[in-house]
Parts: structure tokens; sequence; C-alpha cells
């Protein structure tokens, strides 16, 4: 038999092998057999030498397997990834772009601070300003109107609305006259007699400029914090809204827009599953490199890339280009990877489109998409095995099991029930018996796969994970 580095990978010579040819050897070099008892004298030696022999063959056979990270060692493992420039990815916090709330051109120090319902606390992680610059709420206090006074606000660099006061007008009038205006992305309201806009997108902030018939009295303006712990951290809408450091002219915050949500350091496991797409991360201009330095980013959970490579256009993507789909990340820090690793000279597709500087300082347009999202409803009824005990948590358990799968499923990945049977059974003790359904509209469960199309990314939530135990 052949040992060591084979065709078929590296095969170690055990002991009794190493013995069995030593005293092969013996016999051979001597013309007669020998005494292969253990406790003889010949037997004892050639007990020691082989096990000397066993042990130079052991580190051997690990540092062959050491060096691929399929394999290789909890030890090893970050040292052979440095081999293909792959690197774990370190423990991340969470950041999340809150609206704070004050008097335009406040300046909020470095040092500011807010908290969670939880008690997380979120650092600022610059000096920022509440500006009209970039802003998604202003609150403006309608000046005592006169006949022919204008009142005009400029939205975005773009849109404008304006009215001209009457005679008899009063604040009241002209505050109900400029709300009932239509403003793309805005939307306007009367609020104890002053006149408020409200961006609909919470993340991203826009100019506002309103003209000298109205006095500003509070604005609001998206600012980012950085959560001081590391981990998946993902507060709810609206909950961060303690402030710890309180200064003149800051009047409130909250989080009214989706956490990007940090990490745990990347286990070995983890890192391994990830390997076989992060080593296209070393190239550009193809669609594994593309889509290998998307998931490298924070809060990117999966990936998708469509390309038209003919002359024509194709399912709605324009000749010679490629269409992006990301479920999650920062969408500016999405747009500047994309620039960065696509091929020079083809074009992108998407609704979404940011402007992003290239290295020579041109704006380009970068174009991607998002998921549409499917609701998936999941109903689990356990039967109680007797012989084991069914922990006390067992639903909760299970809910989260479930939710847990479902986070592992890319775009396009059908929703096959019974793949969740495997995962609770391994994870909870004292089940018999696993009846799944699922459902779409929560009204109608059926043991039934359901298909996810091009594009689209099942999704779950524990509200919708209804877990019950038949008696």
């Amino acid at each position: 038999m052949e040992y060591g580095v084979t065709v078929n990978g590296f095969v170690r010579k055990r002991l009794p092998e190493i013995r069995e040819d030593i005293f092969k050897s013996l016999e051979q070099n001597l013309g007669s057999t020998v005494s292969r008892q253990p406790n003889s004298m010949i037997g004892v030696l050639v007990g020691v030498y082989a096990a000397e022999l066993d042990r130079m063959w052991q580190p051997l056979e690990r540092d062959y397997y050491d060096r691929s990270p399929i394999s290789a060692s909890e030890g090893s493992l970050d040292n052979t990834l440095a081999y293909t420039n792959v690197q774990r990815k370190k423990a991340q916090a969470s950041y999340l772009y809150a609206v704070c709330y004050g008097r335009s051109g406040m300046v909020l120090p470095a040092n500011c601070q807010i908290k969670d319902a939880s008690g997380y606390k979120w650092n600022i992680i610059e000096e920022s300003t509440i500006t009209l610059n970039d802003c998604v709420h202003v609150t403006l206090d309608v000046a005592t109107p006169a006949e022919g006074k204008v009142y005009s606000v400029q939205f975005d660099n773009d849109a404008v609305i304006k009215y001209t006061a009457k005679t008899g007008d009063t604040a009241l009038v002209v505050a109900v006259a400029l709300a009932s205006q239509n403003v793309p992305k805005w939307q306007g309201n009367v609020l104890d007699g002053k006149l408020v806009f409200e961006r609909a997108d919470r993340r991203y902030g826009a100019v506002v400029v309103p003209n000298e018939s109205f006095t500003v009295t509070q604005v609001g303006s998206p600012i980012r914090f950085d959560c001081e712990e590391y981990g998946a951290i993902e507060p709810l809408l609206n909950s961060v809204t303690y402030i710890n450091t309180n200064y003149d002219g800051w009047f409130s915050v909250s989080n009214e827009s989706e956490t990007y949500v940090g990490r745990d350091y990347e286990t070995a496991s983890e890192v391994r599953q990830r390997y076989a797409s992060a080593v296209f991360k070393n190239s550009v201009g193809m669609v594994e490199s593309i889509k290998a330095a998307l998931m490298e980013l924070q809060d990117v959970t999966s990936v998708t890339i469509y390309e038209n490579r003919t002359d024509e256009m194709v399912d709605g993507l324009k000749p010679h280009s490629f269409q992006a789909i990301v479920f999650g990340g920062d969408e500016e820090a999405i747009a500047r990877t994309i620039l960065s690793v696509a091929p020079l000279g083809i074009d992108t597709n998407g609704e979404i489109c940011v402007r992003v500087e290239d290295t020579e300082g041109a704006s380009q347009n970068i174009c991607f998409s998002r998921p549409h999202e499917v609701p998936v409803y999941v109903k689990v009824i356990i039967k109680e095995y007797n012989e084991e005990v069914l922990p006390g948590d067992a639903i909760d358990k299970i809910k989260n099991i479930v939710l847990a799968q479902f986070k592992k499923l890319s775009m396009g990945n059908d929703v096959i029930y019974q793949r969740l049977l495997g995962p609770i059974y391994s994870g909870v003790d004292g089940i018999s018996y696993i009846e799944c359904s699922v459902s779409k509209d929560g009204q109608t469960y059926k043991q039934e796969n359901i298909t996810i199309d091009r594009g689209e990314l099942a999704v779950t939530k524990l509200a919708d994970i209804t877990v019950a135990l038949e008696l």
C-alpha cells in the first residue's frame, strides 16, 4: 500500500502497519523469523522504535490537512486562509442612523451618546450637525401673513411649494395651504399651528430651503451612532430614544430606519462555508468577484448577480450589463463596492441608483436592486417523547431554530418545509413527532414547498412562527 501524499490524499502509516513493516524488514535481512511477542527483547525494541515513527507520522498528517481551509485545525486555520488573502470576519458593532431633533445648526460633539430600551449604549462616530442641508424633518413657524407675502419651501434642490397670502389669511390658513401641496418623498402636516414636513426615507436626509417668511423651530437630521458592544444587536424601531449626554439645542432622538446589524467573530465553520466564494474577492470584473466583495460588507447576508452579455435587452437588463440584488447593507457602501470591482465600461441595472465618485473624481451612477421579500408563515406541531425530557423553553427554541434556517436561505431558494425537521430534532430533546406546514398568507397552511422566484427572498419572523404541543 502507498503511504504519504498520494493521488487520493494523505495516507498515514499507523502503528500496526509500522510494526509489521519493521518485523518484515528484520526477518528479510536476518534470513530467519524473529519473535514478535511484545515482551520479547526484539518485540520491545521494535515497539519502541515503531512508536517513535508513529509520532513522526502524526504531525506530517496534521501539516497536510492544515494546508486546506476546509480541514485545517482551529489553531492553523487563520494562517492557512492567509495564503489566499481570505480572513475571518472580525467582530463588528451594529450601527444605526438616528434622527436627532434639535435647533438648526446645532453641532453635536464627538462624545454624544444615546441609549436604547434594552440598555445598549450608542456613540456618535464624529462631530455632526443638525442641519437643513441633511434632514428628514423640519418644523416651520409661519410668520404673520400680509397680503402679497410669498411663502415658499424648496425640497431636494428640486421641488418647490409656494403660497401667496391673501387679505384675511391667518398663519394657519397659510400652513394648511402649503401642507396640502404634493411634494415627492415628503409629507406635509400642520401640528400645533406649525408647518411640519417629514421625509418618507428616514435614513437619507435631503436639503430643505424655506424662504425668509418662516422661522425654523426644529430640524431632524439622520446621524450615525455605533453600538458600544460587538455582536448582532438590533433594537426595535423607535426604541433608541434616551439621550445620555444632553446638550442645549438637542431636543430628542429616535431610530427611525433599519439598523445595520453587527456580528460576532466569525467561527471556523462559518468561514469554511464562506471560503469557496470568498477567494474570488482577489479578482475583479467577474460575477463571483462582485458577489464576494459585496458579501464582505457589514449586514449584507445575500447577493445574487444577473448579467446580460448580449447586444439586446434581456429580462429588463440593458445590453452588456449586470444587476446586483443585495439583501442588507448600506446603499452608499454597496455602490462604492460595485464601482471598485465591476468590469470597465459595463453598465449596472436596478431600482436604487447612487452617485459615486471614481478614482478620477468623476461622478458615476451605480444602480442595484433589493430583493422582493416573500413573507412565509410556519406552523409546527410537536409530540412529546416520553423517554426523554422536553425542555421548558422548547417552544422558544423551536421558533429560533426555524428563524435561523430561514436566515440561511439565499435569493431564489425555495422553502423546503421538510428541511426544518432535522434541525428541530437535533436542537430540542424530547420530541417524538413533528408536523410542519407553511403558508404565504398566514391563513392556508400546507405541507408543500413554496417556490421562490428570481430576485425573491423568503423571510419570516418570530411572530409568524407558531409552535404547538399536541397532548
